[in-house]
C-alpha cells in the first residue's frame, strides 16, 4: 500500500505539471480563430487553417500556406475570420481580414482584421489575445500545448498536448533551430495554429507533419523567434511574456506619465522636450548628469545634451524594443558611450525614479562592461520650460491629446523619413487637415483621433500617401497606398512627436541625389512588400562597381549586393535559404528621402522571379 501511495502521489504531481490552468486555456480558446481564404471572386477556395490573435487590435499570426500559395507567392485577397463562441460548436464567421505581412520562406504571415462580416470597417477592437513568449528558451522534453481546428472529429476546436522532441535546420536534416519537433496530435487544419508553453505563452506556430521512413508521424512548428521580423514592424498592442514572470506590454500603455509602473514609460517612446537627471554610482561616469532632450531622431529616439560639471556630451534616450529595455546614454565623441540601462523591474508604481545598471562601451563594436548603478529622473517639459519656438505645440503627457488648429507635430516613417505637420482648422468631420513639410517640399496632411488611436495621413504630389496609426505610446505601424482605392501594404513603423523637429529643414531625412553615391559604412533600409524590411550595411567594394555587405531582418541574417549607376539602383538580398530578393529602381523613383522601385522574389539564379510590387530604399 505504501508503494502504491507513493506512486499515486508521483503520478498526481506529474499530471499537475502537465496541466494548463483552466483560466489560461479559456483565454487561448477565445484567441484561436479559424481562417478561410477566398479566391479571386471572393468565394471560399475550400482550404482552411488556424491562427492566434496576438493583439487586441485584431492582428493574427498564422502560416503563409494558410493564406497564400508559397509556390506562386500569391496571397489571398481576403481572409474570412471565424471565432469561437462555444467550445462545442463550430466557430462563427465574424470578420474579414487582410494579409499585412508575410514571408513564404518562413511560411509565416500576419492577418489584420479590418471589416466585420457585413464588410463595414471595424473601428477600434478589443479582442481576446494571447501573450507572446520566448521560443529560444525551449528545451527537449518541455511541455507544449496545441490549439487549432485540426479537422479530426469535425470543425470544432481541438486541443492536444505533447513535448518538444528536438530541433532541426531549415531542410529538416541539418543542425539548427529553424524547426521545433514535437509529438502533440495534429491534423491539416492545425496549420497556423498556436503552440504554447507551460505558462500559456505563444512559442510557436504549428506548420507541418511528416511521416515515413519507418518513423511515426512527427509534427513540426516554426519557433516564435522566426516571427519577430513580421511582428515587430507590423503589429501594435502585442504583449511579451519573458520566462515565467509577469507579462510586459511593449506597445500599449495605460498611463502616459513616467514612473507609474507602466512599461515602457511613455517618455521613452518618441516624445520631444524631456528633461531631468541621471545619478550614477561607480565607475568613471559617477556623479549627477543633467539631461535635456529636445530633438526626435529618424528612428524615434530622443537626442539632446548631458552635463556633469565641466563635461558636456551628446545624449540619447530611447526604448530598445528588441531587448525590452530603456536606454539613457551619453558620449563625448560618438565612439565611447556611458549607458544607463533600465529594465521593466526598474520602474516602480508610485515612484518618479527608474533604477538601472550603468555600462561603459569603449566603442560601438565592443560589448559593454557594467561599472555601476544609475537612477533616472525624467519629466516632460512644461510650456514654461520648453525651448520650442513660438509655434503652437501639441500637448504632451495627456491622452487622448487635445488637437487644435496651429499645433505642430512630427511624424517619422521608418521607410520615408520625418515630416513636420502643421494642423489647420477642424473640418466638418471633426478631423484636422494640414500641411506636411519635408526637405523644403510641402504636401497635404490629415490628422484624426479614432477611438484610442491617432491617425496621420501624409499625401504626395503623385497621389500616393502614407498613414501612421499610433496608440498612447505615439509609436505604431505605417502603411503605403498607391491611391485611395488601394488596400495598402505594410510600410514598417512610425512615430509621432509633439512639436516641430528637424524635418522642416530636411535634416531628419537628407535629400537624395541621383545617381546615389554609395560607400563603405553606409546603412540602408530596403522594404519588400509581403516580406518586410531588411537593414543592409555596406562593408566592402565588390569586383565591379558595387558594394557587398550584410542584410538583417529581425533574427534573419543574409547578405546584400548594392550597385548604383546613372541609370539604375540595384539591391540584391540573398537570404539564408539561398533564395533572393531584388529591388530595382531608376531616377523616376527618387523622392526627397527614399527611392521606390520594383521588387521581385527569386528561388535561385535561374528563376526569372515573381513580382512582389513596389520596394523602397531609404538611408538610415
Amino acid at each position: 500500500m505504501k508503494v502504491w501511495a507513493c506512486a499515486a502521489l508521483l503520478l498526481g504531481s506529474w499530471a499537475g505539471a502537465q496541466a494548463l490552468p483552466k483560466t489560461v486555456r479559456e483565454r487561448i480558446i477565445q484567441a484561436t480563430v479559424m481562417l478561410l481564404p477566398t479566391d479571386e471572386e471572393g468565394e471560399l477556395d475550400g482550404s482552411l487553417g488556424s491562427g492566434s490573435v496576438i493583439s487586441p487590435q485584431g492582428f493574427i499570426l498564422t502560416n503563409y500556406h494558410v493564406v497564400g500559395d508559397p509556390d506562386t507567392r500569391q496571397l489571398s485577397k481576403w481572409i474570412q475570420v471565424r471565432v469561437v463562441q462555444f467550445a462545442d460548436r463550430e466557430p462563427v464567421f465574424t470578420y474579414w481580414g487582410k494579409v499585412v505581412a508575410a514571408d513564404p520562406n518562413l511560411d509565416l504571415a500576419i492577418v489584420q482584421i479590418v471589416e466585420d462580416r457585413n464588410e463595414k470597417p471595424v473601428g477600434k477592437l478589443n479582442l481576446p489575445f494571447v501573450e507572446v513568449g520566448d521560443s529560444n528558451t525551449l528545451s527537449i522534453g518541455d511541455d507544449i500545448y496545441v490549439f487549432g481546428f485540426q479537422g479530426t472529429g469535425g470543425m470544432t476546436l481541438s486541443f492536444s498536448r505533447g513535448s518538444v522532441g528536438g530541433f532541426t535546420g531549415e531542410d529538416l536534416n541539418t543542425s539548427g533551430r529553424q524547426w521545433v519537433k514535437h509529438d502533440a496530435q495534429t491534423g491539416p487544419g492545425n496549420s497556423g495554429g498556436g503552440v504554447f508553453d507551460e505558462n500559456g505563452a505563444l512559442v510557436g506556430v504549428h506548420s507541418a507533419g511528416v511521416a515515413g521512413d519507418h518513423n511515426s508521424r512527427t509534427s513540426f512548428m516554426r519557433p516564435l523567434a522566426l516571427a519577430w521580423g513580421l511582428i515587430t514592424p507590423n503589429v501594435t498592442g502585442f504583449v511579451v511574456r519573458k520566462g515565467g514572470g509577469a507579462a510586459v506590454t511593449p506597445s500599449t500603455n495605460t498611463s502616459a506619465g513616467a514612473g507609474g509602473g507602466v512599461w515602457p514609460p511613455a517618455l521613452a517612446t518618441g516624445r520631444a522636450s524631456v528633461t531631468g537627471t541621471v545619478r550614477v554610482t561607480g565607475g568613471a561616469a559617477a556623479g549627477t548628469w543633467t539631461t535635456d532632450f529636445t530633438e526626435v531622431t529618424d528612428d524615434g529616439s530622443l537626442k539632446g545634451r548631458a552635463r556633469s560639471g565641466s563635461k558636456d556630451q551628446t545624449a540619447f534616450f530611447y526604448y530598445n524594443e528588441d531587448d525590452n529595455e530603456v536606454w539613457v546614454e551619453w558620449t563625448p565623441d560618438g565612439k565611447a558611450y556611458s549607458s544607463c540601462v533600465v529594465e521593466p523591474s526598474g520602474v516602480k508604481a508610485g515612484s518618479g525614479d527608474w533604477t538601472g545598471s550603468l555600462y561603459a562601451f569603449p566603442n560601438l563594436e565592443s560589448d559593454g562592461t557594467r561599472t555601476g548603478d544609475c537612477v533616472v529622473s525624467l519629466r516632460a517639459k512644461t510650456s514654461g520650460t520648453s525651448t520650442s519656438t513660438s509655434t503652437t505645440a501639441a500637448p504632451a503627457g495627456t491622452w487622448p491629446p487635445a488637437l487644435a488648429a496651429g499645433q505642430t507635430w512630427t511624424v517619422t516613417f521608418s521607410q520615408g523619413g520625418a515630416y513636420s505637420v502643421k494642423l489647420g482648422a477642424k473640418d466638418s468631420d471633426g478631423d484636422y487637415p494640414g500641411t506636411a513639410t519635408q526637405g523644403g517640399k510641402t504636401s497635404n496632411a490629415l490628422f484624426t483621433l479614432d477611438g484610442q488611436s491617432l491617425l496621420m495621413i501624409v499625401g504626395q504630389a503623385d497621389k500616393t500617401f502614407h498613414t501612421c496609426t499610433v496608440d498612447r505610446t505615439l509609436r505604431g505601424s505605417a502603411r503605403a497606398y498607391q491611391d485611395s482605392k488601394d488596400p495598402g501594404v505594410a510600410a514598417g513603423t512610425c512615430t509621432l512627436a509633439s512639436g516641430a523637429a528637424a524635418a522642416s529643414t530636411g535634416s531628419a531625412a537628407p535629400a537624395l541625389k541621383w545617381p546615389l553615391a554609395l560607400k563603405v559604412g553606409q546603412r540602408w533600409d530596403v522594404s519588400f512588400p509581403g516580406v518586410g524590411t531588411f537593414t543592409v550595411s555596406l562593408d566592402e567594394p565588390d569586383e565591379d562597381s558595387g558594394f557587398s555587405g550584410a542584410a538583417t531582418r529581425g533574427n534573419e541574417k543574409g547578405s546584400v549586393l548594392m550597385d548604383a549607376d546613372a541609370s539604375e539602383l540595384l539591391v540584391i538580398v540573398q537570404r539564408t535559404d539561398k533564395t533572393f530578393l531584388v529591388c530595382s529602381a531608376d531616377k523616376g523613383g527618387l523622392s526627397a528621402g527614399s527611392v521606390k522601385g520594383d521588387a521581385t522574389s527569386h528561388r535561385d539564379s535561374k528563376d526569372k522571379g515573381t513580382s512582389l510590387g513596389s520596394c523602397t530604399v531609404t538611408p538610415r
